[in-house]
């Protein structure tokens, strides 16, 4: 597995006519800058992790396919064994993960939470985990605690194929191979986390 990580700055709107035919539908409707920019991101990363993961991306706009669910994959271009990929993108960072096998990756900036939310997310053991770590810790702590279950479990939606409409609440992350890293990037801590078949 292959983890790619840019910032969002480092692309513009000059390639966008290389992005997949899908995103650029979705591009000529957005108005936010922010949101067009993670857009046009997370297209040029894919492009450019695929590149050096050794798939022929070649100078035409990406061919991807959608399952049912709409979790995107490579046609393969001809190519047996076309790599699996996970985009994720939050704060300025984008990334991209790829391998031969299936895989699901997000990232998430470590903030302040909404009250209701780790009720909505976590299982009942990882609440009281959380409980646990709000009352003997910092807030800080609880906030990191909840982000990595949050990107354990997103990363999991996302290697599954269902996304966020999933009840995040059934989903048990030890049933899956997980690896997690926490880094800071320009002064903002994120969590990174991918997910993997056993």
């Amino acid at each position: 597995m292959k983890l790619y990580i840019r910032t969002i700055e480092d692309y513009d709107d000059a390639d966008v006519s290389l992005l997949e035919e899908a995103r650029r539908t979705r591009l000529a409707r957005l108005r936010n800058p922010k949101v067009r920019a993670e857009c046009i991101a997370a297209g040029m990363l894919l492009r450019e992790a695929l590149a050096d993961y050794g798939y022929p991306v070649g100078e035409e706009p990406l061919q991807l396919v959608y399952d049912e669910n709409g979790k995107p994959g490579l046609c393969g271009n001809g190519q047996p064994g076309a790599p699996c990929f996970s985009l994720s993108h939050s704060g300025n960072i984008v990334i991209c993960a790829v391998d031969d096998e299936p895989i699901g990756a997000d990232i998430q900036v470590v903030k302040k939470l909404p009250e209701r939310l780790p009720k909505r997310v976590l299982t009942e053991s990882e609440l009281a985990g959380y409980r646990q770590v709000a009352e003997e810790k910092t807030e800080v702590e609880a906030q990191r605690y909840f982000t990595v279950r949050w990107t354990e479990k997103e990363s999991i939606a996302k290697l599954i194929g269902k996304g966020i409409g999933m009840d995040f609440r059934t989903i048990e992350a030890g049933e899956y191979r997980l690896h997690t890293i926490l880094r800071e990037f320009d002064g903002t801590e994120y969590v990174i986390t991918t997910a993997q078949y056993r």
